[in-house]
């Protein structure tokens, strides 16, 4: 008996979802946050898309992780300061990205110096983005509870949805090189 109830609830739900009135979904704007992991291209490809599906203005971010690009010792000496290197590598890299992004696409690029996840969640409320499109390493709950995750941090903080990308692009070739078609 128990199952007839089910089927009847199910078969009323599809009903229902099929008699709703269209939403159109905006996106206006899309945070794409990049590490330059293989991943990461994934996820640029997919941003990609969204952004000439919906029309929406792409961000492209890098952060630059003081605590993970200097050492110990050359953090002491730096009194604080971030090293223009790190920086203006981050800028060049982003201005790659854009060549693979089509004209038609409004896209801008920012790099900011910080933790990750949380130098993600505050652009994304200050771009007022309605979707971050970001690549995953994929290692699994039970390993990112382990080491924590930038992903993990940003879908289970951000006030917009997130798309993560897992695996490689398919544009990908052996020499680790994103072509460009």
């Amino acid at each position: 008996m128990r199952t007839e109830t089910t089927e009847i609830n199910t078969a009323a739900l599809i009903e229902e979802i099929r008699n709703r009135p269209k939403q159109e979904i905006q996106c206006k704007r899309i945070l794409l946050p990049t590490d330059g992991s293989g991943q990461a291209f994934k996820a640029v490809s997919e941003a990609i898309h969204l952004a000439a599906v919906t029309g929406a203005e792409l961000t492209l971010l890098m952060v630059v992780d003081y605590n993970k690009n200097v050492a110990a010792f050359e953090q002491v000496s730096l009194s604080g300061y971030v090293p223009a290197e790190l920086k203006i590598a981050a800028y060049q890299f982003l201005a790659e990205i854009m060549h693979v992004i089509p004209s038609e696409i409004r896209a801008h690029t920012r790099v900011e110096v910080g933790d990750p996840g949380e130098i993600i969640l505050q652009v994304a409320e200050e771009e007022e983005s309605d979707m971050i499109v970001m690549g995953t390493h994929g290692f699994g709950t039970f390993r990112s509870l382990l080491l924590g995750s930038v992903s993990n941090f940003v879908m289970q903080n951000a006030a917009c949805p997130v798309l993560l990308c897992k695996g490689m692009p398919d544009d990908w070739d052996d020499d680790e090189h994103y072509i460009v078609k």
